[in-house]
């Protein structure tokens, strides 16, 4: 056989490890010289050959075709997509997905404690593991092929995809023919045949020349992510069409191949009950199903693989098969035994093989790796007979198609990452020599040039001698089909690609309707979808509070309405349950009223009995008592301007109110019936009532007021008091709040809230330090005549003292005396307590106790001096001057003893002993 020359004796080895320098050995590595490479723009090869009695230079770039592929119309949308738009998320980098994880795990698992290392480098771990697995999936198949067969006198094809938003349906849509020899698709909603898993590969048998009684059926091979099942394709005859009825024929589970995931399959072409399935560690399994049993039989053993690729293919005309790894290809024939015989290898660790196309008739066999594209001849395989280089980047998904065309082999080089498909003219020539007959070419998109997809199907009809026409489909990654009819034609008239727009084919309504669902549904937003939010469906809800509202009896509603009338004005009086905020009016409305029937956490949204004609007519008349209920407030706040600031059309006057409401009504014209009209003048008049009711604020205790003591709070006063006539240091009172209140939040596992469920509320108390903040303020006084003193400065002059009125005079003392009062110093001790025959019982400790001078220490202190020491009056506090000024006389001492002896700040305390002073060392060790 003829070939191209080139050095064929070399062995393809590895240098030796534990060689020492200078005494290698000369071992040679197969390299691009050992077979003829063509690469852009070289001849690769030549050769002398003998014609016509004289030689001539062969080229293994021969000249270019006459003809070649071109689109013999635009790229058409033959099936809209099934799936929804996934979700473009925000794309986040290593550290900020491990800093997402450590959050996530510190809010839902916070008794686990996993270090924030260990989470970034799983993360770290689990990406890398992505890219990888997007890279090199072992895996990925072609999702999308045309199973054809002939009956009837007349030939059928079926187009095979998956459908649904999860791929899970098969689809099988006959195919038309028109005159012109062009392909259209009959597209068909109802799926034959629904999966468990997602489907992976789909793989039709060659084109069944004749089926019926006593004859093979075509099968259809389906992989998917949990098993693989070998269909049989019964065609089913109607009176008008003809339709398909898949049969499970073998189902290969994993148990069956040694418990390893399926990653490629085989139907043969002479048997078609016979299919061939390799698993991820290379083994190769025959199954068939002989009088409806499986029969699972392995035929080879595989070796283990870094990327476990492995692909098989088998032979159209004999029962060989060709089993490839990512390094090499072998032969194998099952009836010959288990052995393999090797056809080609590859010792560059950066290149692996892709994939392998089944033999043909003129023996040769087509595989294709990383780098390149190789053809070799199974009757020779010391060398491949020629390589081309296809100039991609490293790609795992590069698959190889072959098809005849008038004659004349044509290989088209396609991949799952893009839709670039590249055509090589490479067939056996007139002198019995493989060259490539002008340069490679890519035919136009089917879909956008750069981009995922799930597969390519190519397609003629098998019973035109010499086809022109060839027929690509094209599956998305959303389920949708396109469809690119290409013809070849001559060079003279090419037409440019790049003009090429797709568009839509005429759908039936059924596939249309299909597609407006699939564009209208929500992202697909992930596994974590429904964690987002749950959907709750409130239409009974709705339905009983609007539809099904009846309207109530008149007589009811305003019997109901006078008996809020009449309770309203004795509320304050009857209400038994203290009330802790304020109330407006429509408030107590409520409360003087029934229970109403549909409550509400807003009382507003509620409503009440004065909420209908006889409400209304009871505003207008002036019966509801606003008057009462505002004199016998402890408080009360009318926002009536406050609500003029929002709503400019109210006023003080019902009727001005409603009347201002009318620029809202609807426009008057014939279409409107009388209750829309009675229903317009209900709703203004319900408003205008609303507002009247929210206009006033009362409160049941006025702000700023103290509440009056207890018995205990009384005998911590008297407490107090005994502890301010010793001679320890002074502590601020505690605080006493009035119409806002301080309520503590403890923090509690859930073992001690459960533990202390019903144990009584502790009383809360004001810390320290804020009482000594809040000391020199006072209830009711004006901020801004504040004035700072510090309380340490010797030299600050003392603010003269402004005394309050005081609301209430004590009987011992005399309106006389209280000028004579106010003009005493007071001492630094506390007042005492007041008799017990005075008519104020235990005087009340202020909430804030006035700022005391801080007198300067002296070095010793007399008798004469602590009985000199005139009294100041408190400059403010919550007792009357008179009380204090009649407290501090009566209680007074005459004498108090000192106990320091001596003068100064340290008199009479022994002095210190000295220590004897360390003699220092002079000499040394």
């Amino acid at each position: 056989m003829d070939g191209w020359p080139g050095y064929s004796y070399g062995q393809t080895a590895t240098p030796e490890k534990n060689r020492s320098k200078g005494k290698a050995k000369d071992e040679r590595v197969e390299g691009p010289w050992c077979y003829p490479v063509l690469d852009h723009g070289s001849l690769g090869a030549a050769i002398l050959k003998k014609k016509y009695g004289r030689y001539e230079w062969s080229f293994a770039v021969g000249e270019p075709s006459e003809y070649r592929l071109e689109a013999s119309g635009d790229p058409l949308e033959v099936f809209p997509p099934t799936r929804s738009r996934p979700w473009q998320g925000a794309k986040a980098t290593e550290l900020q997905q491990a800093e997402q994880g450590a959050h996530f795990l510190r809010t839902f698992y916070p008794d686990v404690d996993i270090q924030a290392e260990l989470i970034r480098d799983e993360i770290k771990q689990d990406m890398r593991s992505a890219r990888l697995l997007e890279r090199e999936d072992p895996y990925a198949g072609n999702m999308v092929d045309v199973s054809s067969f002939h009956i009837s006198r007349k030939n059928m094809a079926y187009v095979a995809f998956p459908m649904g938003e999860t791929n899970c349906e098969l689809n099988m849509s006959p195919l038309t023919f028109s005159t012109r020899a062009k392909v259209s698709l009959n597209p068909t909603v109802t799926p034959v045949y629904k999966f468990d898993t997602p489907i992976r590969q789909i793989l039709a048998s060659p084109h069944t020349p004749e089926i019926g009684k006593g004859k093979t059926d075509p099968v259809l091979a389906v992989r998917t992510m949990g098993s693989s099942t070998f269909l049989q394709l019964k065609v089913a005859v109607h009176k008008t069409a003809l339709s398909i009825e898949p049969t499970p024929l073998v189902t290969v589970q994993r148990s069956d191949v040694e418990g390893c995931h399926v990653v490629d399959l085989a139907i043969s072409p002479t048997n078609t009950s016979m299919g061939y399935v390799v698993n991820d560690v290379g083994a190769i399994f025959r199954c068939s199903a002989p009088e409806g049993k499986k029969l699972m039989k392995p035929i080879y053993r595989g070796e283990v693989s870094p990327r476990s690729l492995y692909r098989v293919a088998v032979s159209e005309t004999r029962e060989t098969l060709l089993s490839m790894s990512d390094k090499s290809v072998s032969l194998l024939d099952p009836r010959a035994g288990k052995n393999l015989c090797l056809l080609h290898a590859i010792a560059r660790p950066d290149v692996a093989l892709t994939s392998v196309e089944s033999l043909n008739e003129d023996h040769i066999i087509r595989l294709v790796s990383s780098q390149e594209i190789l053809w070799l001849d199974k009757r020779h395989t010391r060398k491949p007979l020629i390589a081309v280089k296809h100039g991609r980047a490293f790609d795992t998904t590069l698959r190889s198609q072959s098809c005849v065309m008038i004659g004349s082999p044509h290989t088209l080089l396609t991949s799952r990452r893009n839709s670039l498909v590249t055509v090589y003219d490479v067939s056996r020539g007139n002198e019995n020599l493989v060259q490539l007959y002008g340069a490679p070419y890519s035919l136009p998109s089917v879909l956008r040039p750069d981009g995922p997809h799930s597969g390519y199907a190519f397609f003629q009809q098998p019973t035109i001698a010499g086809s022109k026409q060839l027929s690509i489909f094209q599956l998305s990654e959303r389920g949708s089909l396109l469809l690119l009819n290409l013809q070849k034609t001559s060079d003279d008239i090419v037409t440019a690609c790049s003009s090429r727009v797709s568009g839509r084919a005429e759908w039936p309504t059924g596939v249309t309707k299909l597609g407006e669902n699939v564009e209208t549904a929500p992202l697909d937003l992930g596994p974590l979808a429904a964690r987002t939010h749950s959907v709750t469906g409130l239409e009974s809800a709705y339905e009983r509070l609007f539809m099904d509202r009846r309207e109530k009896d008149l007589t009811v509603q305003s019997n109901a309405a006078l008996d809020t009338l009449e309770r309203m004005p004795s509320f304050w009086q009857h209400e038994e349950i203290p009330i802790e905020h304020a109330l407006t009016t429509f408030d107590i409305a409520i409360r003087s009223g029934s229970e109403p029937v549909d409550a509400s956490r807003n009382d507003w949204f509620t409503g009440s009995a004065l909420d209908c004609a006889s409400g209304y007519r009871a505003l207008v008349q002036g019966r509801i008592p606003f008057d009462q209920l505002t004199g016998k407030a402890p408080w009360h706040l009318d926002i009536a301007p406050l609500i003029r600031r929002s709503v400019s059309e109210y006023d003080d006057d019902t009727l001005t109110t409603v009347e201002n409401f009318s620029g809202y009504n609807l426009a008057d014209v014939p279409s409107r019936t009388a209750p829309s009209f009675r229903r317009e003048k209900e709703s203004r008049s319900q408003l205008a009532l609303d507002l009247s009711l929210a206009a006033d604020v009362h409160v049941p205790r006025r702000p700023g007021k103290e509440t009056p003591a207890s018995f205990d709070e009384d005998m911590a006063n008297i407490s107090r008091s005994t502890e301010a006539m010793s001679l320890g240091d002074l502590e601020p009172p505690p605080m006493h709040f009035g119409f806002l209140r301080p309520v503590r939040k403890v923090e509690r596992s859930p073992a001690v809230a459960e533990a202390t469920q019903g144990a009584p509320a502790l009383k809360y108390t004001t810390p320290l330090g804020v009482r000594l903040l809040l000391h020199e303020w006072e209830v009711g006084a004006d901020p801004h005549q504040y004035t700072y003193r510090d309380p340490y400065d010797r030299d600050a002059p003392v603010p003269p003292f402004q005394a309050r009125p005081a609301k209430s005079v004590s009987k011992g003392i005399q309106p006389g005396k209280q000028a004579q009062v106010q003009t005493q110093t007071l001492s630094q001790r506390p007042p005492a307590i007041v008799s017990s025959s005075t008519a104020q019982g235990p005087p009340h400790v202020a909430s804030r106790q006035p700022p005391m001078p801080r007198k300067p220490l002296v070095a010793a202190r007399s008798e004469s001096a602590l009985t000199t020491a005139p009294s100041r009056a408190p400059p403010s506090g919550s007792q009357p001057a008179d009380n204090w000024s009649a407290v501090s006389q009566s209680s007074q001492p005459d004498f108090v003893t000192s106990t320091q002896v001596l003068p100064g700040p340290h008199g009479g305390r022994p002095l210190p002993i000295k220590k004897k002073p360390a003699k220092k060392r002079l000499g040394g060790f």
